[in-house]
């Protein structure tokens, strides 16, 4: 039975808790919240420690997943160092000095950090990286991307990863390329820049399309997510895998070729 220690009792937070309570082979070391009472009552673990204590929470973890919130990062990249104990980060919005922490923590100890958990988009980050460069010359990108109406962060994580992953493909700076006006105004001015475009309704959990265009046709590869139990699987699938890494930093693209 591998020992998870949860971090953050909102909407992901409770559906990670309910995935490690339904498995087979996972067990709740723990959950890290800032109001116990966050969790309903079919979700209040009998034999793990629910608390505000962070070192309390993953004192007996073997693996962190983090769903908690972008301020809370710095404290528990300070806990995991304490801790020793490998982390997966699902949280979204961070900043370049949270991701460089990381990036350093990682020469210690295992640590899987991704915008999405979804396995879906992984591959989905891995088509369009092999497509890209066939479509170049002719066809033109965009990233469309829709998230239900509380969603904070335009363009969304996932769709700047994909982003991320075009640009790479084709060599280029993806801080030239990127064009996004949060007006619905977003001009192109070259062929090379990925136009973003952004919606926000409802209870979307999340859908992506990167759409290559050119004058006679089009491709669009696209990923919608019906369930957001999705994202938990995927974590704790990530948890599992990354259980048996060595130090490094890891994304979901890793635990795909892993899983080969």
């Amino acid at each position: 039975m591998l020992k998870i220690a949860v971090l953050g009792a909102g909407r992901m937070g409770q559906e990670l808790v309910r995935e490690i309570l339904s498995s087979q082979d996972l067990q709740l070391a723990g959950v890290w919240a800032r109001n116990a009472l966050r969790l309903p009552q079919d979700l209040m673990p009998k034999t793990s420690v629910v608390s505000e204590r962070l070192d309390a929470v993953v004192a007996s973890a073997e693996v962190v997943v983090d769903f908690s919130l972008p301020e809370a990062t710095p404290q528990v990249l300070d806990g995991i160092t304490r801790a020793g104990v490998p982390l997966v980060c699902g949280v979204t919005g961070l900043g370049d000095a949270d991701v460089e922490r990381m990036q350093l923590l990682a020469q210690e100890i295992p640590l899987l950090y991704d915008h999405n958990m979804s396995l879906g988009i992984a591959v989905l980050k891995d088509l369009v990286s092999r497509a890209a460069p066939q479509l170049a010359e002719s066809f033109v990108a965009e990233i469309h991307e829709t998230h239900h109406a509380l969603k904070k962060d335009a363009p969304s994580g996932t769709a700047l990863a994909l982003g991320e992953a075009l640009a790479r493909s084709l060599g280029r700076s993806f801080a030239d390329v990127r064009r996004y006006d949060p007006a619905g105004g977003t001009v192109r001015n070259s062929r090379d820049d990925i136009v973003f475009s952004v919606t926000r309704r409802g209870e979307v959990p999340g859908e992506h399309t990167v759409l290559f265009r050119s004058n006679a046709e089009s491709l669009e590869l696209t990923h919608k997510v019906r369930e957001r139990r999705v994202f938990a699987q995927g974590a704790l699938r990530a948890a599992r895998w990354l259980a048996q890494q060595e130090p490094g930093f890891y994304c979901m693209s890793d635990l795909i070729r892993g899983d080969r």
